[in-house]
């Protein structure tokens, strides 16, 4: 074992130049790597802490799914249905009235001059297992202002009512208004069959609004003409979920992006969300150029111990010496340059940190209050075991290379 440690020492300062000159090339390069690891980690989390300061409820619609569709930390409360709650024809005793203004045709194919309907009206279908929850905010003490508690029931804006000849207790039917069906881009209303509520209460449009405007913080629910409970287990053009914590949102948004499907998260947070998703991907394609260029100084270190030192490994070879015992010479010369690089990068990271940290500062303005460095001790120690694992493999590959002739031809030419 004296022996083994003392030709460790030996060939450790007959290798010195060498271990100087990539040590501080390593060392400078882990520091880097090491400090980018930490931004990848502290920047998005700084955003979110800041984008939670911002607001209680984030919200994501997803396109063309069912209520059985379900998300940690995610609950739903309203959903948009192509031919009943939008692109449709709300029918009363009286008259019927379209949720979207167009013109229609004449029978000489020529078309009115006036629209059919000046106003656009909005609906949302709630289902009903969070129909108490989503209307928890707007509940009225007026009886006649109420919402609807079982499937089958909806709500109506009160002039919308009178419009059409609707008042509570009356049924309404809500039916696909053909002007809108255009199959070529995915809306097919000739599968819509038309649907009958019974009307329950009237909406209060102005009160919603009200309590909206002074909860910014908290709204989620939009104001809207009319809101139903739907009955079975439709299909969804887009069904609405709302999150009380941003990170939550964003994992949920990216799992259904991976998955192929169509989910597009509120505007209060879409932009900021995106702008995590950058700095990410930029800071994770820094942390892969800064890990390629780690590991080929090791394998560079490693190259310039086999060449300049290969007389000498073949002499321990001759001698007896087997190739494990060769190979943990100089291992243990490589790991420890890698544990030197690891210390003092991750102090060298520190200063590092500071300069990331103010340049996101700069960049995301509105959360650089958030962005704190933190030093976590796995990232160095994960790195070390990396680093160390790939000298260890790097250089039993390189070294099967020598075979019994090679030695003895080496030897010779000395």
């Amino acid at each position: 074992m004296k022996g083994t440690l003392k030709l460790i020492l030996r060939e450790m300062w007959l290798l010195k130049k060498t271990i100087l000159f990539i040590g501080v090339i390593l060392t400078a390069f882990v520091a880097a790597l090491l400090s980018v690891i930490s931004v990848l980690l502290d920047v998005p989390s700084g955003m979110f802490r800041g984008l939670d300061e911002l607001s209680n409820v984030y919200t994501m619609s997803v396109a063309n799914t069912t209520g059985a569709l379900q998300f940690e930390g995610g609950t739903q409360y309203a959903a948009v249905i192509d031919g009943i709650t939008r692109y449709a024809t709300l029918t009363g005793k009286t008259s019927s009235y379209n949720t979207s203004s167009h013109n229609v045709q004449r029978e000489d194919d020529e078309p009115l001059t006036e629209a059919v309907a000046s106003l656009t009206i909005s609906g949302y279908a709630v289902p009903l297992a969070c129909a108490e929850v989503t209307f928890a905010p707007h509940l009225d003490a007026r009886p006649q202002y109420n919402f609807p508690e079982h499937p089958g029931e909806i709500a109506i804006n009160p002039s919308i009512a009178k419009i059409i000849g609707a008042e509570i207790g009356d049924t309404i039917t809500l039916s696909p208004d053909m002007f809108f069906h255009d199959p070529e881009n995915g809306r097919d209303l000739t599968k819509v069959a038309p649907q009958t509520y019974t009307v329950v209460g009237f909406v209060d449009m102005s009160a919603m609004n009200k309590y909206n405007a002074l909860n910014p913080k908290d709204y989620y629910l939009p104001s809207a003409h009319f809101f139903f409970i739907p009955e079975g287990d439709p299909t969804y053009s887009l069904l609405y979920y709302r999150f009380a914590d941003s990170r939550m949102l964003y994992r949920a948004y990216v799992d259904m992006t991976r998955s192929g499907e169509v989910a597009t998260m509120g505007y209060k947070v879409a932009g900021q969300i995106e702008n995590i998703t950058l700095a990410q991907a930029f800071f994770f394609a820094v942390t892969f150029v800064l890990g390629i260029l780690v590991l080929f100084v090791l394998y560079s270190l490693i190259a310039i111990f086999y060449r300049q030192r290969k007389g000498m490994i073949c002499r321990l070879k001759l001698l007896g010496a087997r190739n494990t015992t060769v190979a943990g010479i100089y291992c243990i010369i490589a790991v420890l340059l890698v544990v030197v690089a690891v210390v003092f990068g991750a102090l060298f990271s520190m200063a590092f940190n500071v300069y990331f940290m103010g340049l996101c500062g700069r960049l995301f303005k509105q959360f650089s209050a958030n962005f704190v460095s933190r030093f976590r001790p796995i990232v160095p120690t994960a790195v070390f075991f990396g680093l160390a694992a790939f000298t260890v493999l790097l250089f039993f590959i390189v070294n099967r290379k020598v075979r019994n002739a090679a030695i003895a031809q080496e030897v010779r030419h000395e």
